[in-house]
């Protein structure tokens, strides 16, 4: 089996570099918890906020300097991407899966998170847990769940409700007024 990619972590559990099979490392940088910019070889990528929006993206390849300027919903989700007079409007399943030939290379996706490169799936809390859009499910279970070994639906993503609710630690969904709820405590109702 080959190995396709080595990631490393920060001292805050963050991934701080990626080495995808045959391409050079890639260095992340934050600014606390958002990636702001993103170094691989001579290629650079800054992400530009304002008030926990993501607004635009300058990629720098040598001397090279291109802009993409972004719009996106309430939970960042890059909607309409632009630059150099080309417009791409990109669509997402209400957890995230996007239809593979919409080019999207490079930019943050659902949430405004930043998709692996090999896999697909949202690295969320910047590496602690994956999120698979295609599955509607964490790959792993939360360490805060109540019982430890998986407890009430360890594996659930925004309790069932990605359009309302972000999760953007892996451990913590967001409510739309910014209360937070473990995911493990809340479950939708079962049907019968």
């Amino acid at each position: 089996m080959a190995l396709l990619c080595t990631y490393t972590y920060d001292p805050l559990d963050r991934v701080s570099s990626l080495t995808p099979l045959a391409q050079a490392v890639s260095r992340r940088f934050y600014n606390g918890e958002r990636l702001m910019a993103e170094l691989q070889g001579e290629t650079q990528r800054t992400f530009v906020r304002a008030g926990g929006h993501l607004l635009a993206q300058q990629n720098r390849d040598n001397d090279r300097v291109a802009a993409t300027l972004i719009a996106g919903d309430r939970h960042n989700s890059v909607l309409h991407a632009s630059n150099a007079g080309q417009q791409t409007d990109i669509a997402y399943s209400p957890y995230g899966h996007h239809d593979a030939a919409q080019p999207i290379a490079g930019l943050p996706g659902f949430n405004g998170e930043q998709p692996d490169p090999i896999t697909g799936h949202y690295l969320l809390g910047n590496g602690y847990r994956a999120f698979n859009p295609v599955l509607m499910r964490f790959n792993s279970p939360d360490s805060l769940s109540p019982f430890g070994k998986g407890g009430l639906n360890a594996y659930a993503y925004c309790v069932g409700d990605p359009v309302s609710r972000i999760d953007p630690t892996g451990h913590f969904l967001v409510m739309p007024l910014g209360r937070r709820c473990k995911n493990s405590q809340l479950s939708p109702p079962l049907a019968h």
